[in-house]
């Protein structure tokens, strides 16, 4: 499924910083993953609303008609931030969960997915055509839209400024 993950690791490397990390060691662990959660979370916030409006801009039919698919796509795109034992971090991503059962696979066929974790490839959509005596059994094939990771790429670029102004206010704090 379509994800964009910014994770931020709290480990001390290297000599340069080892007096911010001891001192940042005896700052509250919790304290420290939530400053850098709040400031994931805030970088990461305005994204769904691109997704969504990537999804809905994604040309309809010549005549204008449209069955809300588009619509039910763009109700997918979800925001998670969190902590673990490692660090902070916020994800903009698609749960195929909140599409009906027989439509779950929908948005990666949009997005037109190379290849998954699970081995799928979701870059060929074909699906059937209105059923008629002449044409039975008439299938066709529909290009992808990639909608997804054009809107999410500048978050890495947001995720990069909002931790370095949350490195700095961690700085100020335990400097007095």
């Amino acid at each position: 499924m379509a994800h964009a993950d910014i994770h931020m690791g709290l480990s001390a490397r290297g000599a340069s910083i080892g007096v911010f990390a001891r001192n940042l060691r005896r700052m509250d662990h919790g304290k420290v993953s939530g400053i850098f959660r709040d400031a994931l979370e805030g970088a990461a916030r305005p994204y769904p609303a691109r997704v969504r409006a990537s999804v809905l801009a994604v040309p309809v039919k010549p005549e204008g008609k449209h069955t809300g698919l588009r619509a039910r796509i763009a109700g997918c795109v979800s925001l998670s931030s969190g902590t673990d034992t490692k660090g902070a971090y916020a994800s903009v991503w698609m749960n195929p969960l909140k599409m009906l059962p027989d439509y779950t696979s929908l948005p990666l066929y949009m997005q037109g997915e190379k290849m998954t974790s699970r081995g799928r490839n979701y870059s060929r959509w074909r699906h059937p055509v209105f059923q008629t005596a002449r044409n039975p059994d008439t299938w066709v094939q529909q290009p992808a839209k990639p909608y997804f990771y054009q809107a999410v790429t500048p978050l890495g670029r947001a995720a990069g400024e909002a931790l370095k102004a949350s490195l700095e206010d961690i700085t100020r704090e335990l400097n007095g």
